[in-house]
């Protein structure tokens, strides 16, 4: 048995491979509560990431920018619960800020993604996409 899921698609211009049949690849849909859409499709050993937000420009991630990507996104995703907790002393999400930027530096030129300004949600699905796709595309990659 297959199910098949619809979605649709707001916005002029989304890319070509958003619309129909996603059945044969990863493929994750996310829509933020301003109606936002965020589409991620697996492609062998790259990941394309598009968004109604950013116009639906193209992000074409390979296994090492994928894996940047996935770093400081989980740093971000951190560094903003820390500094919203209470309990939390400054000092010790100051601390983590400044290794979190420190390991940024490791991935310069690696993040694509860096420029686009995501909410907690928007951060979260992207989270949740990396860690699904990037043992697929270095499976693929392995593959082929």
């Amino acid at each position: 048995m297959s199910a098949e899921l619809r979605i649709s698609i707001q916005g002029a211009n989304p890319p070509a491979w958003t619309l129909g049949k996603q059945n044969d690849s990863y493929f994750s849909y996310y829509e933020n509560e301003h109606g936002e859409q965020w589409v991620a499709k697996r492609e062998g050993d790259t990941l394309r990431i598009s968004g109604l937000d950013i116009g639906w420009k193209e992000y074409q991630l390979t296994i090492k920018e994928a894996e940047a990507e996935y770093s400081r996104i989980l740093d971000q995703i951190i560094a903003r619960t820390l500094m919203q907790a209470k309990s939390v002393p400054e000092s010790l999400s100051q601390t983590y800020l400044e290794t979190a930027v420190a390991r940024l530096r490791e991935y310069e030129g690696e993040m694509p993604l860096a420029q686009v300004v995501l909410e907690v949600s928007e951060l979260l699905w992207l989270a949740s996409v990396l860690n699904a796709a990037i043992p697929q595309m270095k499976w693929s990659k392995e593959r082929n």
